[in-house]
């Protein structure tokens, strides 16, 4: 009787665990699956404005993104929310070795995502005229910081045809949860 009872016990731990592992591991799919799509979004935004950037300013050294953050709002401890995750990247345009100023992008105001396509497309927002406005804000947003013989760093920044073509690009789709 007690080896019944004993199998029976190790039988049903069995099953618990199988049925713990198939939720658990569905949910960590789930949210492989969404980081998935918020990569290639984010890198719809990165590829637009690296390309504007080097394109249509000169004075950049460089270009690095800062990963895409999430916060996760639908979740099992915060519950579920009207308005889905929050995603964002961050850039920072190198005018010299170490100065630069920073520009945030969220995926939700520059892309969207596409359900017959199963893929982010750009917004029309994604465009020359708003992009030059993020750059001026967190050009305007850096300056304002600096004491008159830092901001001379930034003189040699600005709108051309020229471009800045031998910019050094650094790209980062990493995924990192938003902290405040």
């Amino acid at each position: 009787m007690k080896k019944g009872v004993l199998i029976f016990v190790s039988i049903l731990g069995s099953v618990c665990v199988a049925i713990i592992l198939v939720i658990g591991g569905s949910g960590y799919m789930k949210k492989k699956t969404i980081e998935k799509e918020y990569q290639q979004g984010v890198k719809l935004i990165q590829d637009y404005v690296t390309d504007y950037l080097v394109e249509n300013y000169e004075g950049i050294e460089k270009i690095e993104w800062q990963g895409i953050g999430v916060e996760y709002r639908n979740s099992p401890i915060l519950g579920p929310s009207l308005f889905g995750n929050y995603v964002n990247t961050i850039v920072r345009v190198y005018i010299s070795e170490d100065t630069y100023f920073s520009m945030y992008f969220s995926l939700s105001e520059e892309v969207e995502y596409d359900d017959n396509l199963h893929k982010y497309v750009k917004l029309r927002y994604l465009n020359p005229q708003n992009a030059d406005s993020a750059i001026q804000s967190g050009l305007r947003n850096e300056i304002h910081k600096l004491s008159p013989s830092e901001k001379e760093y930034f003189k040699d920044f600005k709108k051309s045809p020229s471009g800045s073509k031998k910019a050094k690009v650094v790209y980062n789709l990493d995924i990192h949860e938003l902290t405040y």
